[in-house]
C-alpha cells in the first residue's frame, strides 16, 4: 500500500524575509565601507562580517564570497539600493530624460552624476584597484566602463531628439566620447572628496561645462 507523506514545506513569512533582507543590507553596506576604505586585498570576510555584526558564514548567505561582495557593493553604490531595477528605469532617470528642454536636460543629468559619484567614486577605486590583480574584479569594471559609455550614447541621443543641436564639427560619436569623461565618478572623487569642491559647485561646473563643451550656441 502507498502511503503518501506530508511535503515538507520551508517556513517562510515577511518577519524573517524582512530579518534576511536587513542582514543582506549591513553586509552590503559593511562592504562598501571597508572596501572603500582599505582596498579590495586587503579587506577579508571576517573583517565584513564584524563590521556588519554578523558571523562569517551569515556572509555567504546573505551575499557571497567577496567577488559578489564586491559586485554587490558596487551596484548599489551606482543605483542607491538593493532592488532589481537598473538605473535607467528609475523614476529619477525617467523624469530627466521626460525633461524637453536640452539645457535643463543637461543641468538635470548632471544632477545624477553628482549624486551618483557620492556613493560610487569611493568604491570605485577599489574596484579599479583590484581589477588588475582579480579577474572578478576586472570583469566588473570593464562592463562599468563600457555601461557608462552606453549611457553618454544615450545623453547625446537624447539630446539630439529634443532638438538640441550638437557644437560645429562635433560627432555624435565625440559627444558620446566627453559625457564619458564627464560620467566618470573618478571625476566627483577628485573634485569634492578630494579638493573639497562643495557638490553644489561640482554639479554647477558640470552642467556648465557639458553645455559649453556639446552644445552650440543658443541665439540671443
Amino acid at each position: 500500500m502507498n502511503i503518501e507523506r506530508p511535503v515538507k514545506r520551508r517556513y517562510d513569512s515577511p518577519l524573517r524575509r524582512g530579518q534576511a533582507l536587513s542582514t543582506r543590507t549591513a553586509v552590503i553596506e559593511a562592504a562598501w565601507r571597508l572596501f572603500a576604505e582599505r582596498g579590495y586585498a586587503a579587506t577579508s570576510i571576517e573583517d565584513i562580517a564584524g563590521a556588519a555584526g554578523v558571523s562569517r558564514a551569515t556572509v555567504f548567505t546573505a551575499v557571497g564570497g567577496k567577488p559578489l561582495l564586491l559586485k554587490a557593493a558596487f551596484d548599489v553604490a551606482i543605483v542607491g539600493d538593493d532592488q532589481p531595477v537598473s538605473l535607467p528605469d528609475r523614476p529619477g532617470s525617467r523624469a530627466i530624460r521626460a525633461e524637453p528642454d536640452p539645457m535643463t536636460y543637461l543641468a538635470r543629468y548632471a544632477g545624477l552624476v553628482a549624486d551618483m559619484g557620492s556613493r560610487v567614486a569611493p568604491i570605485a577605486e577599489a574596484v579599479r584597484g583590484a581589477a588588475g590583480a582579480d579577474g572578478d574584479a576586472r570583469e566588473l569594471w570593464d562592463a562599468h566602463l563600457a555601461q557608462r559609455r552606453r549611457g553618454a550614447e544615450n545623453v547625446v541621443s537624447d539630446l539630439l531628439g529634443k532638438g538640441g543641436r550638437l557644437r560645429a564639427g562635433l560627432s555624435a560619436e565625440a559627444a558620446a566620447d566627453i559625457v564619458w569623461v564627464f560620467n566618470d565618478p573618478g571625476l566627483y572623487g577628485n573634485l569634492v572628496l578630494r579638493q573639497g569642491w562643495a557638490p553644489e559647485r561640482f554639479q554647477a561646473w558640470l552642467a556648465e561645462s557639458m553645455r559649453q563643451l556639446l552644445l552650440a550656441s543658443q541665439p540671443g
